[in-house]
């Protein structure tokens, strides 16, 4: 039964979470926004203990990844090519920055085919992984105090 509401309590976290995103994808007009962070929620609310869900890892991600996309854009302008350059750098900037967090290579992608500007890093990356990051680490203490209180 525990097993049920802890699987409970992280998908109304997931949902929760998406649904903000969507809000405010949609107030800022940042539709592109929402694709680098459903896969990013669904692991760390689901996995949160993992190295690959902790705040390090999701912000250090997303940032490198994003500079990866943008160095490839600058390098081969908007395209395969740069998506492929960008995918292939944001992990091994990932791997060097022992901040892997695998969901975070559709950043370096999205950049590199879509020609987004740099300042989405800042705008809608950065600021959405610490969002995430924060999130998802508030909503694991109350899953843990649940925890506790199911314990009694």
């Amino acid at each position: 039964m525990r097993q049920v509401i802890a699987l409970l309590y992280r998908a109304i976290g997931a949902g929760l979470a998406i649904g903000i995103m969507e809000g405010s994808a949609r107030l800022g007009h940042l539709e592109t926004i929402r694709l680098p962070f459903v896969t990013s929620i669904v692991l760390t609310l689901f996995a949160s203990e993992s190295k690959s869900a902790q705040p390090y890892a999701v912000v250090t991600g997303h940032l490198v990844s994003s500079i990866a996309g943008v160095a490839a854009l600058f390098c081969f302008g908007p395209g395969d090519a740069a998506a492929v350059l960008g995918v292939g750098a944001a992990a091994s900037l990932m791997a060097g920055f022992r901040a892997l967090h695998p969901p975070v290579g559709v950043d370096a992608f999205l950049i590199a085919q879509l020609d987004l500007p740099w300042s989405w890093i800042v705008n809608s990356v950065l600021v959405g992984a610490i969002l995430l990051a924060g999130f998802s680490q508030l909503w694991a203490c109350g899953g843990r105090y649940l925890s506790m209180r199911w314990d009694r």
